[in-house]
Formats: C-alpha cells, structure tokens, sequence
C-alpha cells in the first residue's frame, strides 16, 4: 500500500506538470487544417445532444464570423440586460453547406465526431459559459488533457511492473517526443487517439491478468471513446490477440477455456460498449446504421490502402519504409538508444515474464508501424497519424534504460570487488545503481534544451542522424517541415505587432480556416482576394514553406514570391517554415525594381 501511495502520488505529480505547462504554453500554439471542420461538425452534434436545436438561428451573429470587407455592423459579443454575455464559437457555424446538423446528418463522412463533441464542450464550458479563456484555446483544453492523462497513466503502469525507474525514463520519453509534445496542444485527432488507445490496452492487461472484469469494462469504454475519435483503435484488436494468444498458451494447447465466467461475460461485453458509445455519439449513424458505418469503413479503406509517397526510394522488397524512417530520424537519440536495448530485453526476457509485459508492448508498438508498411499502405505528413506507436516506444525506452542500469551496476559490482583496497570493494552498490540511474536522467537534458531553443516548432524536429531539419530538406526528404498550419500562428502575432493599421493580408495557397479570423488584429483584413501580384498594392503575403511548398504553390506564384524579400521569417535549424512578404515595390529585389 505504501508504494502504491508513492506511485499515485508521483502520477498526480506527472500530470499536473504535463498538465499546466500545457495550458501555460497554449497560446504559443496555432490551429492546424484538420481543425476546423471537426469543431464545426462538434458544436452542431453538441447544440442538438445539449438543447435538441438544429441551427445557431437563436444566437446573435458576431463579427468574427464573416470577413471584414463584407462591411456587416455586427458586434463583437452581445451583453443582455441581466448584465450576461452572450460568446458564439466562430465554429458555431450557421452555413447550410457544412455548417447545421442537418447537414452533417446528411452528408457526413470520414472520422468519427466524439473527440469534436467533446473538444466543444469544453468550449462551452470554458469560452461561452465562463469567458476564462479564449475561443480556439478551450477546445484544446480537452486536447492537453487526454495528453496529461497518457503521460500520467504511463507513468503508473510502468512503475507498477518496472519500477519507478522505468516509469520515469517511460515518462520522459513519452513527454518529450516531440512531436507527441507538441501536437498534445492543439492536434484533436491524432494524439487522443494515441490517449484513448493506450488507455485501453492499460486497463484491458489490467483486468486479465488481475483477474478483474471490471477493468475490461472500463477498457471498453476507452476503446469507445478511440473508436469515436478514430478507427485505428481496431488494430488494437491485433495486439490483443497476438498478446493473449502468447500468454494463454498453456491452456490452448489443452484446449482449456482460460477466462472466469465474470470475465467471459466482460470480454463479450467489451466490443458491445465500444460499438455503443460510437453509435450514440454519432448522430450520423441514428438514421441508417449499417449502411453509414459500410460507408465510413470504405472511407477508411481508401486512404489507408494508398502509397502517398512517390519516391521509390522509400520502398524496399514492395514494403513502403516511409514511417520507418520517419521514426528514425524524428525520434531523440537518447530515446531510439534506450528502446533498442527495451527491444533486446523484450526478446530475452519477455518469454520469462509472468505477465508477458514487455511481450504486449512491444506487440502494441510494432502493430501501427507495420500496418503503414505493408505493400500499397501508407501514410503523410510524418508519422502523427500513427501516433499510438510513441507510447509503447516510450515504455520500451523505460524498460531498456532499467535493463542497461541493472547490466551496469552488476559488471561495476564485479570488477570492483577485483580490487585489492576493501573501501572500494565494499562501494555500496545501492550507490552505483543510483549514479547509473542519474545520468541515465540527464542523458534527457540535450532533447530539453533542444525543444526549448526550437519552441513552438517541436513537431518538425529531426535527429542528427539526418542532420536536423536542414539536412531533410537539403535531402528533399517527404514531408520535412510540415506543420499542417500550426505554424501560421507565429506569422500572425508578427502581423499584429507589425502590420500598419487597416493592412490587407493574402494566403498563398492556405485556406481562411488556417487563420481564424479572432487571432488577427480587428482592423486588419485576411482574404485571398487581395493578392495582387506585380501589380503591388502593398498587401502582406503570408504561407508556410515546408516540402509542400514546391509540390503545391503554382509555379508562376514561387517565381514571383523570390523577387521580393521576406519581411518576416520562422526558422528552425536554420530552415525557414514559414515567410511573410509586403508585396510593394521597396521589398523587391534591386534587380526587379
């Protein structure tokens, strides 16, 4: 009971660390594209399940819905007479064409909508019932919080059968991956997914090898909730099988049925929660459910069954080894060190573990990996979309880091004895195993730091195997620097601060969406109208430069974008990810004026 105490209060400890440095950071981070659409389809699922209203027609319409040039007189926030503010989401949409809940009955499609529902609810509570915080920043109040819950979760499950070693390196490397660290502020799909899916797994092994149905129960619920966010929670199926096919061994080569009648019932009833907690959160499938969820599982099967890479260098023997080397080059040095030796532990000891610990780990983190690899599948834009994979990494790490110390200490142990002077021979090895385990930690002070010099830009961190960012890109590697449009953000604060007043701002090729229109300043105008090309009114230009730049921006667009000269730049190892050019005549380049 004791270390049971220390463990909890080490978990609460790691969660309200990964918790508030969240919301102390929120503002630093954007928006990225895949946004927008699920708030909108969230608030109008979340109106009907809250008030049974189909449109927004008894809410004010506010200014930051519609772009300035329109010229409506509409207020900021409406103020009643009882001295109550009325704040509507700009995601509170009230266009027919993708905006009601009407139309999403219609006409929805692709992921499902729960982690959209609840992302809006906390902007209910936290933006339009309370005004604590800002619009964009309460929806990603829900995303930092299913983050702090993986990150101190983790750190309970691998303390619990590691060791509060191992559950702090678990901890460390889960919270400082980078791109874990960075999307789990503001990426609604891809990091809850890897939340809720871990979650699942944790209290699934939880319950069978406790012997406890109700953990079962609560891990169908978790798998509900990843179900409803995305559908790679599937494949957890896959890790479960594999997993207890190797931990029940004994009892199916006798042909014995392993589980309890408790828990018999538990795992029929797993599939069912799962299945209901989709089905009710997703008003979409009220109306004709077989027929909706063919429709979604075909969606599914279309992107999922697409080489998005073109370049045959990442294919080898038919198999596409894009996500492969992306985790190899995005992954810290320290953390791909310590999961090869978790790997090796795994395969020399997992076999020997009553509970086939590090077997189901190591399952769970090879399944998502070798799902994207199989001939004709792929992935973009990195490995976020694959994100489940990084926790099991980082329990791997855990466990390496635990099995090198304790290799450590027992050969320091030996030789030390070898000596002929008794104080050395008699060196406590308590004390060893503690300097191993210390610098162990601090072997974690380099990605720190990094992270911190390249802020908010962690998520298009690359390794020195590359040579960072800079490397990538002089390798034209797919995909390096792609931020989905997070990063516009910081080109917007530049804007706020710098641009004249009434100043017109162009996107490239961005959509609207990228920048909502309540981060800019009131008196400045966003739309891409206002290009105005060699004919230079003066507008600013803003769009991010990453590996799609070349593939995406219209030829003619580029040419003429290199004759002016950068007026503002972020940069990340020396890389430039995003630019904003003032498109007048005393930005061009000498040679075209």
């Amino acid at each position: 009971m004791h270390k049971f105490r220390i463990r909890l209060y080490f978990g609460i400890i790691v969660f309200l660390i990964f918790f508030t440095q969240g919301i102390w950071g929120l503002s630093d981070y954007g928006i990225n594209w895949d946004e927008p659409v699920h708030y909108i389809r969230g608030q109008a699922y979340l109106r009907y399940l809250l008030t049974g209203k189909t449109d927004y027609s008894d809410l004010p319409k506010l200014k930051s819905h519609y772009p300035k040039f329109l010229g409506y007189d509409l207020p900021s926030e409406v103020i009643l007479e009882d001295d109550k503010t009325i704040r509507r989401s700009i995601y509170q949409y009230d266009s027919e064409y993708r905006g009601t809940f009407q139309w999403f009955l219609q006409n929805d499609s692709g992921h499902p909508p729960l982690n959209g529902i609840l992302a809006s609810f906390f902007n209910y509570i936290f933006y339009q019932k309370l005004g604590i915080m800002g619009d964009i920043e309460s929806y990603h109040v829900f995303v930092i919080l299913t983050g702090s819950l993986l990150v101190a979760s983790t750190f309970l499950f691998v303390s619990y059968y590691f060791g509060i070693f191992a559950g702090i390196i678990a901890t460390l490397s889960l919270a400082l991956y980078p791109l874990f660290f960075s999307e789990s502020h503001f990426n609604i799909k891809d990091p809850v997914e890897a939340a809720f899916y871990s979650l699942t797994l944790f209290a699934f092994y939880v319950g069978i090898v406790k012997g406890k149905w109700k953990w079962v129960i609560i891990s169908g619920i978790f798998a509900g909730f990843a179900l409803g966010t995305k559908f790679n929670i599937v494949f957890a199926g896959l890790t479960l099988v594999v997993w207890l096919t190797i931990y029940y061994w004994r009892s199916i080569k006798r042909l014995a049925w392993p589980f309890s009648k408790p828990l018999t019932a538990s795992l029929v009833l797993f599939p069912c929660i799962a299945l209901a907690i989709l089905y009710i959160s997703w008003p979409y499938l009220w109306q004709n459910p077989i027929h909706n969820l063919l429709n979604i599982f075909n969606y599914y099967k279309s992107i999922g069954s697409i080489s998005y890479q073109t370049d045959t260098s990442f294919v080898f023997l038919g198999f596409n080894t894009y996500a492969i080397q992306w985790i190899v080059y995005a992954t810290p040095l320290v953390i791909l060190f310590l999961t090869f030796f978790g790997i090796i532990y795994t395969f020399t000891k997992g076999l020997k573990e009553k509970g086939k610990t590090s077997l189901l780990v190591l399952i769970w983190f090879i399944v998502p990996i070798a799902r994207v690899t199989m001939p004709n599948a792929g992935i973009y834009g990195g490995v976020r979309q694959i994100m489940e994979f990084i926790p099991a990494m980082a329990i791997l790490s855990g466990i390496g880091a635990n099995y090198i110390v304790i290799l450590l200490n027992g050969y320091i142990v030996k030789r030390l004895k070898q000596f002929n002077n008794s104080t050395i021979q008699q060196f406590p090895s308590k004390t060893t195993l503690l300097i191993l385990q210390a610098i162990c930690i601090l072997a974690f002070l380099p990605i720190t730091l990094k992270l911190i010099s390249i802020h908010p830009n962690e998520n298009v961190y690359l390794n020195p195997l590359i040579g960072g960012l800079k490397g990538a890109k002089e390798r034209n590697f797919a995909d390096w620097g792609v931020t989905l449009g997070t990063t516009y953000q910081q080109g917007v604060e530049w804007l706020n601060e710098k641009a004249e007043k009434n100043a017109n701002v162009s996107l490239v090729k961005g959509l609207h969406s990228n920048i909502p229109r309540t981060t800019l300043r009131e008196d400045i105008n966003l739309h891409n109208r206002y290009y105005s090309g060699e004919n230079k009114k003066g507008e600013y230009i803003i769009e991010v430069t990453d590996y799609r730049w070349i593939i995406d921006i219209p030829k003619e667009k580029r040419i003429y974008l290199d004759t002016l000269s950068p007026v503002y730049e972020v940069k990340v190892d020396n890389v430039a990810i995003l630019k904003i050019w003032k498109n007048d005549v005393w930005n061009t380049e000498a040679t075209d004026r």
